[in-house]
């Protein structure tokens, strides 16, 4: 059995994906880890440029490439360490033999199984504008807030002129980003590139992290054991 990434999206959250099931799948040797496709397809067009209609280049064309190679392969289960593409897991799953996986609708039921009630997001203006979080709370009965117009300004300013440009957070910008947070709210960092942003700076429990809730679910897929 093997795990299929569709990468590059962007390529050091993809990175720190590969890392991530790595680190937590307990195992005694080389041997016992999941074995894995990844292709880091950086030339896929922007996600959110595409969803906000900025670009006319959609990527869909390109994911459903890449699954339909990766189910040649032989890949039991495809990942995408993106959000934003989660707007087009319908049209992904039909080319799909195998399941892809949806961190969107995964990370809400993970919350709602905790007995989370409230949470705040945190994403691209693409997750944002197509609702992806916001309508998988309605799904589980979660309460939702989402930043202003100036807050998303700078998480999108984060998640672009920083991390994907390989720069450390802007402490400022971070700090003006989560100085309102309630404390009954749960942050979910619905940007891969936020998931980063939580290693960097060491976040607690009150952020969530997508990429590692869909890391867990993998290595069980597996049938390996989570640590």
């Amino acid at each position: 059995m093997k795990l299929g990434i569709i990468g590059g999206v962007g390529s050091m959250a993809s990175s720190y994906f590969y890392q991530m099931i790595i680190e937590h799948t307990k195992v005694n040797c080389d041997q016992e880890h999941i074995n894995m496709v990844i292709l880091n397809h950086a030339t896929i067009p922007d996600r959110t440029a595409y969803i906000l209609g900025k670009s006319e280049k959609s990527p869909l064309p390109d994911l459903k490439e890449d699954i339909m190679l990766l189910n040649k392969l032989g890949c039991n289960m495809i990942a995408i360490p993106c959000n934003t593409s989660c707007y087009f897991h319908e049209d992904m799953q039909k080319v799909s033999d195998v399941p892809v996986n949806n961190m969107v609708d995964d990370t809400v039921n993970y919350l709602n199984n905790k007995g989370i009630k409230k949470v705040y997001i945190l994403a691209t203006s693409g997750t944002i504008n197509s609702k992806l979080y916001q309508n998988a709370c309605d799904k589980y009965g979660l309460e939702y807030r989402i930043p202003n117009d100036d807050i998303q300004k700078l998480v999108m300013s984060t998640i672009y002129d920083d991390i994907k440009c390989g720069k450390n957070t802007n402490l400022d910008k971070w700090n003006k980003i989560i100085e309102n947070l309630e404390d009954d709210e749960i942050v979910i960092l619905g940007c891969t590139e936020l998931s980063l942003v939580k290693r960097e700076l060491n976040l607690g429990d009150k952020f969530c992290d997508p990429m590692l809730i869909q890391t867990e679910k993998i290595i069980k897929f597996f049938n390996k054991e989570f640590i």
